[in-house]
């Protein structure tokens, strides 16, 4: 899966949690700035409906941001950008799909 497919899909599932946890953007952007995110509520929202690509920090930071806001019940969390690729691996090491090789859960190879 290549960093789009994954920020799309990164964007669907967080989208999904957090209307789950019934949380919203506002709270979502509120947290995600004071933990030192430096996109705008508007563009977080156009992310989360597929409008705009963000970069892998910026979306993990969102996850971390979204996970801390979420009163966890079994499986639900945000997924970070590593667990998507390394989910991918494992699709890949068990015969099916691809992956990208870009690294480990700090983007390096």
């Amino acid at each position: 899966m290549d960093d789009d497919g994954v920020g799309s899909e990164q964007a669907q599932r967080l989208h999904r949690v957090l209307e789950a946890a019934g949380i919203g953007v506002g709270t979502l952007w509120l947290h995600y700035f004071r933990l030192g995110g430096e996109v705008g509520e508007a563009e977080i929202d156009a992310y989360l409906h597929h409008a705009l690509r963000m970069p892998r920090l910026e979306r993990d930071l969102l996850a971390c941001a979204a996970n801390e806001l979420i009163d966890h019940g079994v499986g639900s969390h945000a997924p970070y950008s590593w667990e998507l690729l390394e989910g991918d691996r494992k699709e890949t090491a068990d015969g099916e799909g691809g992956a990208d090789g870009d690294g480990g859960p700090d983007g390096t190879a």
